[in-house]
């Protein structure tokens, strides 16, 4: 726009022969060079927010990325997965599969931007720097398929290419085990490693962060007094503890927690994933019959005002008195009852925020769309509920936190001894109060996992939301 305007008085000059004054220009030109500026302050200003705003979802996600590649790694040999302490921890095969999902996504989120073309951040746009990107690329998605193809599939590439029994790479190693297997086991494990440093190498370059020193220090500043108030609360905890002799047995010592935590994450990381999987199946199913419900209460509002006191009620029940009950009905051993508990808890704030959000439309949004003779469907799709996608997803994060404690308190009134919940309650019972702890740490960790789970499935879908923008 602003050539356009420039090339008019440009020739409106040569054809009067006048000086290139700012009077030699019309009103109309003006205007159009009023405009095409402010287009591009707008767009610098534009530019300068969005770097000023960059957040740490890309760190989140390379870091996420790296840890996946190294504990599929740990997955794919029996050496590491039984032999080793960190190994140990992911040898339960549906954990494996859903690791190998994991990585699988996270690894398409963090690729999916080059392979589609877009602008990258950084200022190396050289052609050496676009070769070693697509390199980095391309190594990054062949370990990938490696590792679904041994953690989804339970398929070794190695063990076809190395003529090695496919069931021993997915076997603890035995002392009667024929010396040339174990050869050829020790023989992938070393191109599996060095195929792990690459991919870590591969995410390192596409990730590049001594570009991002100074969202570090902006990060850090921002986390400063969050760190400091935890490093306070702790040290408290450990001095008060030694200086007014408190019985290990009342209250353990965090350095005495971290000890245990450290030698017992291996079983804790297999209790959290057998009492994990209640939760998010309940969370599933609770929340999707919330959000459907919801949707059906909010065009018959006369079924979501009757339906909403039975909602407070049932919300009002204790867990403990719906836990047994659950256990009679579906059987104390049958994980049904763990989840269907957390359906419950889960159900009722997935549809009364959908409800909200639904409903909670502004007339004007409305009535512009009766303006363009919008149908029902389009108000639905376009208005309604892109407005109660914050609303829902607010519940889903909600929805993870009660998911999580229903399937731990469940597990209390009976079921899997192996759960997490049933053995905080074994621990506590033999005294053992450092290892309840540890379990108890766990929890938290899986919890929030679960969390940052739901609130980046929420990033990824309502990026162009206000809330994001702004932050």
């Amino acid at each position: 726009m602003l050539d356009d305007a420039l090339d008019r008085g440009a020739m409106e000059r040569e054809a009067t022969g006048a000086a290139p004054t700012a009077d030699s220009f019309s009103s109309a030109q003006k205007s159009d060079m009023e405009a095409a500026a402010a287009l591009t302050l707008a767009d610098a200003a534009d530019e300068v927010i969005e770097y000023e705003t960059r957040t740490l979802g890309k760190d989140y996600l390379a870091l996420a990325v790296i840890f996946l590649i190294v504990v599929t790694y740990h997955a794919q040999n029996p050496i590491l997965t039984y032999a080793t302490q960190f190994g140990r921890s992911w040898r339960n095969a549906s954990f494996q599969q859903v690791l190998g999902v994991a990585l699988i996504a996270s690894v398409l989120a963090m690729v999916w931007p080059i392979l589609r073309g877009e602008k990258a951040e950084e200022k190396d746009t050289s052609r050496g720097g676009r070769v070693l990107q697509w390199v980095a690329v391309g190594i990054l998605l062949a370990y990938v398929a490696f590792a679904g193809a041994s953690t989804i599939l339970r398929w070794n590439p190695i063990s076809a290419i190395l003529g090695v029994d496919p069931a021993l790479m997915f076997e603890e190693v035995e002392e009667e085990t024929p010396p040339e297997a174990a050869a050829s086991l020790e023989t992938a494990m070393r191109i599996t490693t060095a195929f792990e440093y690459a991919a870590i190498a591969s995410v390192v370059a596409l990730w590049q962060p001594w570009t991002r020193l100074s969202l570090y220090r902006k990060g850090a500043r921002r986390q400063l007094s969050a760190i400091i108030v935890g490093v306070i609360v702790l040290v408290l905890w450990e001095v008060l503890i030694t200086v007014l002799q408190i019985q290990e047995f009342l209250l353990p010592r965090p350095s005495v927690i971290a000890a245990t935590f450290i030698d017992l994450y291996p079983r804790l990381i297999g209790m959290s994933w057998i009492t994990f999987q209640n939760a998010v199946w309940g969370f599933l199913i609770g929340s999707g019959l919330g959000i459907l419900t919801g949707i059906f209460s909010a065009r018959f509002l006369s079924f979501s005002r009757a339906l909403l006191p039975i909602a407070i009620a049932i919300n009002a029940i204790p867990i403990i008195a719906l836990a047994p009950i659950f256990n009679n009905w579906f059987g104390m051993m049958n994980p049904m009852s763990k989840i269907i508990l957390c359906a419950v808890l889960t159900y009722f704030p997935a549809m009364i925020s959908t409800v909200r959000g639904l409903t909670s439309v502004e007339p004007l949004a409305l009535e512009l769309m009766r303006s363009y003779a919008a149908s029902q469907f389009e108000i639905f799709r376009m208005v309604r509920m892109q407005n109660a996608l914050p609303y829902i997803f607010s519940a889903l994060k909600v929805g993870t936190t009660l998911a999580t404690i229903g399937a731990i308190v469940s597990e209390y009134f009976g079921g899997s001894t192996a759960g997490l919940g049933s053995n905080i309650r074994s621990f506590a019972g033999l005294f053992k109060y450092p290892e309840a702890w540890a379990a108890i740490v766990m929890a938290c960790l899986f919890g929030i996992l679960f969390y940052l789970v739901v609130s980046a499935v929420e990033r990824s879908l309502l990026h162009w939301h206000v809330s994001f923008r702004e932050k």
